[in-house]
Order: C-alpha cells, then sequence, then structure tokens
C-alpha cells in the first residue's frame, strides 16, 4: 500500500495538484529508465497501458522508445512487464480500418517506429520461446499486429532472425489449443 501511495504522490506533481494527462504521461515514461527499481517500471507500464487508448499520440511519443527499452531488457526477466508492455505496444501499434485516416496514420506511425530497429523482432522470436503462457501469447498477438500493418518488413526480419522459424514451429507443438490457433494464424498471414 506504502508503494502505491508513493506513485500517487509522485504523480500528483510538487504543489499536490492534479497534473494533466501530458504531464503524467512524461512522468511515466521517467520511470522507464533502467536506473528505477523493476516493480517501478511494472507500474509505469502498467499506467501508460492503462493510458494509451484514450492518448495514444502522446503515449506513443513519450513513451515509446522507452517502453521498447523495457521490452528489451526486462520482458524475460519478469514475465508480469513482458505481459504489459507488449500489450502496450499492440494498443500503440493497432490499426482500425474504420477510423479517421489520422488514428489510422498514428498506428502505422508507432509500428514504423517499432520496426525500426530489427533487435525487437527478435526479441519477439525470443519471447515466443518462453515458458510463460501470456508472455507467449502477447508476443504472438503482437507479432501478428506488426505483420498486420508491416508485412514486408516483418517477413524479412523472419527470415533473417536465428530463431524466428524454430520459434514458431516450436509454437505449432503448444499443448494449449489458443496457442497453436494463434500460430497458424500468423503463419496465414505471411
Amino acid at each position: 500500500m506504502d508503494f502505491l501511495s508513493q506513485i500517487n504522490i509522485a504523480l500528483r506533481g510538487p504543489t499536490g495538484q492534479p497534473q494533466s494527462a501530458t504531464d503524467t504521461i512524461s512522468r511515466l515514461a521517467d520511470r522507464l529508465s533502467p536506473s528505477t527499481l523493476l516493480a517501478d517500471r511494472r507500474a509505469a507500464v502498467l499506467a501508460l497501458k492503462g493510458l494509451a487508448r484514450d492518448w495514444k499520440a502522446d503515449v506513443g511519443e513519450r513513451a515509446l522508445s522507452g517502453l521498447l527499452d523495457v521490452l528489451q531488457n526486462d520482458a524475460e526477466v519478469d514475465a508480469d512487464i513482458g505481459k504489459a508492455v507488449l500489450e502496450t505496444l499492440i494498443i500503440l501499434c493497432e490499426v482500425d480500418e474504420n477510423a479517421p485516416a489520422a488514428a489510422r496514420d498514428l498506428g502505422y506511425k508507432h509500428t514504423d517506429a517499432v520496426l525500426a530497429d530489427d533487435r525487437v523482432a527478435q526479441k519477439l522470436f525470443a519471447l515466443m520461446a518462453d515458458h510463460s503462457f501470456y508472455l507467449r501469447y502477447s508476443a504472438l498477438q503482437f507479432l501478428s499486429a506488426l505483420l498486420q500493418n508491416r508485412r514486408q518488413v516483418v517477413q524479412a526480419y523472419f527470415l533473417k532472425a536465428p530463431v524466428g522459424v524454430t520459434s514458431l514451429i516450436a509454437l505449432l507443438e503448444d499443448k494449449r489449443e489458443i496457442i497453436r490457433n494463434g500460430t497458424s494464424y500468423l503463419l496465414l498471414q505471411t
């Protein structure tokens, strides 16, 4: 309980007055740095996940690079933070074809930022080999969203990745039907 009150005090600002969403997102993005405790980073990711639906542009602008750093550094160490960061990235990269053009462009912009570095795709393939169901399933969902948005780029990373093909084949042998079905769907998209 003390941990939650400390976060609440930190987010309220120096005067104790409520902050704007932009200020809150900036403060949470600062908490994603590797110098903070893992529990603080997890809390920041969960809070950003909650804000991402309504403030997609601000979260993407201020926190996307920090979220990608958390994915690279913490996802394999802590399955909870890995699942949360993947779910947040899925929200940021969602492209709803029925949405206005600006909203679709924002999803594509975030997808391009995620795929600018091939390490993210390689990390996703590595996470799909993880034993945690939720981490594996979230990585599969995120890879599917990226594939839907930028098929050629993801296919190129898939062919170059040292564990890409073996990760997907291993998922087809998973005992859980939802993982096998998600993998089959992903393979049909490629």
